[in-house]
């Protein structure tokens, strides 16, 4: 398996996990602070451009405190606002870089509609942009801002599936931070 649990531990009151195989490469990967859909249950497509709440922003500036002391090289963004929204919070006064990325972008799985990405492509496309930064950034540590879609994904590999095999039974709150190590 591509991932597996190592430990946990509770900072503050979010949980981290750090997860992995060969050692190497550190990501701190960071759900979007929360948006009105998000507190509606709603859930957000590509084609839904929404901005931080003041609740997401809030979340969004406790995540940089949280995240103060850990060095990372890169920050790797969704290209939707309410991703760039929060890296761009969380990054405040730092010299590192930042670089979108389509591939974390989730708005193809959907179940619902004709042609959406099925379950399999999308974990497919996830463990793709995995191994892409990992073969590009091998020897950083990354920061990445995206979606709960993808979060499902890690911690679906971290705790297996539902035994309903329902992706949609596993949650990550906004600004929920996952650390691993690849």
């Amino acid at each position: 398996e591509p991932y597996r649990r190592q430990r946990q531990m509770c900072i503050r009151d979010r949980l981290i996990i750090n997860i992995g195989g060969m050692i190497g490469m550190k990501i701190y990967y960071v759900r979007h602070g929360q948006t009105d859909l998000n507190l509606a249950k709603k859930m957000q497509g590509g084609g839904t451009e929404k901005e931080l709440n003041e609740t997401g922003v809030s979340q969004a500036y406790n995540t940089k405190k949280e995240l103060e002391n850990v060095k990372y090289d890169l920050v790797i963004c969704s290209p939707m606002k309410r991703a760039k929204q929060t890296a761009e919070i969380i990054n405040e006064g730092r010299d590192v870089t930042e670089e979108m990325e389509n591939n974390i972008w989730d708005y193809k799985l959907n179940y619902n509609i004709p042609n959406g990405e099925n379950l399999h492509d999308f974990e497919k496309r996830i463990d793709e942009f995995f191994d892409d930064i990992k073969e590009k950034y091998h020897d950083k540590s990354v920061l990445i801002v995206a979606h709960g879609g993808i979060a499902k994904v890690i911690k679906a590999h971290l705790y297996g599936m539902p035994e309903s095999q329902n992706l949609a039974e596993i949650s990550m709150n906004n600004c929920e931070i996952i650390e691993t190590e690849i």
